[in-house]
């Protein structure tokens, strides 16, 4: 296989970037269409106008997010922006805005700048939209020609989003070491399908460092709003990262076993990084890594409050056909099989049984405490 690394063109991350929008989009295009939620739209207002005083050639033409990435929103933009004659995109606010911004620039064929909210997930740097069917339904996961051509991420909006935000996004970004390192053991392909670069190695293990050294100071900072050091570090491992490290190091485990658990009926609505926060658990058993190596993970998981167990992601007395259709989906996706120990769905229900009734044992332990 061939190496192949990919990124954004440029990220720039630092506390009230925002109010420099303007000077870093011209170098873009002049007419940004902005798309951010009906919320973000009276938000973001006076930042907007202000940006627009400062770069008398810039305007930011603003629409409101429809709710869901699907396809019929996504043509609905790109056809403003090519009424209102834009030539670049903006996507400002969380997920499903922004890869709703990814896929208008896609197909609008237009350069496209992404300014994550939060820190929920490593997405915002990635060549991929998950777009959804109007009802709810996954679509597609669609690959696009490039990745973003900036990241803009104000570190101050970010602090002060709520606790939670950060904390899946970490999940998400924990699991992208581990994932990447089995591909490397197997010599798998990454996310692009290519073989993984040293370079990827490189910064998905300072990935998994910095979030070892600072999440949990950083989960206490933005828990009161405020942004230090650590926040910062934690910012760029959730975005930046981990966005490199999962798409040019790879998926392999926690990823899919995420997919699988998410389709299990829950009692709460749980964010994508905790799923495969208690997921990386379940690759963890089905690799039977190391028991220090577990343990520690353990811990930080708890002192983060992410996921250990089933419970903790609302599914109670998980019944023999729930866990066969999580392990099936899993077993589905390809790339659970780049793990090195083999498995199958036996093996899967196992995994997902023996993660959760070690995740339970550590919290009734912590209880007592």
């Amino acid at each position: 296989m061939d190496k192949i690394f990919q990124s954004p063109a440029k990220y720039i991350q630092g506390k009230g970037v925002i109010a420099r929008l303007a000077e870093y989009s011209v170098e873009f295009g002049h007419r940004c269409l902005v798309i951010t939620s009906s919320g973000g739209l009276e938000r973001f207002k006076s930042v907007l106008d202000e940006n627009e005083k400062t770069a008398a050639d810039s305007v930011f033409i603003r629409e409101a997010f429809g709710g869901e990435c699907c396809m019929a929103e996504i043509y609905r933009l790109k056809e403003l922006s090519e009424d209102e004659a834009c030539d670049v995109i903006i996507g400002l606010g969380g997920g499903k805005v922004l890869d709703t911004a990814k896929a208008v620039a896609y197909y609008a064929d237009l350069p496209v700048i992404i300014a994550p909210t939060n820190a929920a997930s490593d997405a915002p740097c990635s060549a991929v939209s998950v777009v959804y069917r109007e009802d709810g339904s996954l679509e597609v996961l669609l690959k696009l020609k490039k990745n973003p051509d900036l990241v803009l991420v104000d570190s101050e909006i970010i602090a002060k989003a709520p606790v939670r935000l950060l904390s899946a996004g970490i999940g998400d970004a924990l699991a992208t070491y581990f994932e990447m390192k089995a591909c490397v053991e197997t010599d798998s392909p990454n996310f692009v399908g290519a073989q993984v670069s040293l370079a990827a190695q490189a910064i998905a293990e300072r990935c998994y460092e910095t979030l070892m050294a600072d999440g949990r100071k950083a989960y206490s900072a933005v828990e009161r709003g405020v942004c230090t050091r650590a926040v910062e570090n934690v910012i760029e491992a959730n975005i930046l990262l981990s966005g490199i490290g999962f798409e040019s190091g790879g998926v392999c485990g926690a990823h899919p076993i995420n997919v699988g658990i998410s389709a299990v009926p829950t009692v709460r609505d749980n964010m994508h990084g905790e799923y495969v926060a208690f997921g990386l658990l379940v690759q963890m058993i089905l690799n039977n890594d190391d028991e220090e190596l577990i343990d520690d993970t353990l811990e930080f998981l708890h002192d983060v409050d992410l996921p250990v167990c089933l419970a903790d992601l609302g599914i109670f007395d998980i019944t023999e056909e729930q866990l066969e259709l999580a392990a099936g989906i899993a077993n589905d996706d390809p790339s659970l099989h780049y793990l090195p120990k083999k498995a199958g769905v036996p093996e899967i229900k196992a995994a997902i049984l023996a993660a959760d009734a070690l995740g339970r044992s550590y919290r009734e332990a912590w209880e007592k405490e």
